[in-house]
């Protein structure tokens, strides 16, 4: 804050709280619900570059509350400044995993989003890592579907995304077999 703000009263606005943490068993070569929600097959998640593959296998979830939190155990290797809606991670056993909340969010540029972690940090399944405001993300008129990608699925013998239904966050979404 500079010394006009000071004087004049601007005020800095305060941080989003940070969620607790949702218990989950970590599991190799498993990656679970970031969001709790409705699945969304990886053909009908409303974004081309995902839908298609182009990033590697996906689902989508449309979710029902505004947290995401951490799919597997491991490195933080990417967020998003300014903008936080997405983050990736590198599990503890080698899987990449990339988390996009919505579809062209990030034109919102971090208006209603909240990040709860930095690049290099090591989290565990379950942790907080971004939250969003979904009425905010709808009056933008911007999807909210959180989508979860396995960048590296090639170097797994098969990448298998459970059936569409309701899930909860921290529940097994993508099987990975050596």
């Amino acid at each position: 804050m500079g010394f006009f703000d000071k004087l004049f009263g601007k005020k800095e606005a305060p941080a989003a709280p940070r969620p607790d943490s949702i218990a989950t068993e970590y599991v190799d070569n498993v990656v679970v619900a970031p969001s709790t929600g409705q699945l969304v097959a990886m053909p009908d998640i409303p974004d081309p570059v995902f839908s298609g593959g182009a990033m590697g296998k996906a689902v989508g979830i449309k979710p029902s509350k505004g947290i995401v939190y951490a799919p597997v155990s491991g490195v933080i290797t990417a967020t998003m400044p300014g903008s936080l809606h997405a983050v990736g991670l590198n599990s503890d056993s080698g899987v990449e995993v990339l988390i996009h909340v919505g579809v062209d969010t990030v034109e919102m540029k971090g208006d209603g989003f909240a990040g709860f972690v930095e690049k290099g940090e090591h989290v565990t399944a379950g942790q907080p890592l971004i939250s969003f405001d979904l009425a905010k993300i709808a009056a933008a008129g911007h999807s909210d579907c959180v989508i979860t990608v396995v960048l590296n699925g090639d170097d797994y013998a098969s990448v298998d995304p459970v059936d569409a239904g309701s899930i909860e966050a921290g529940q097994p979404i993508i099987k990975l077999a050596d």
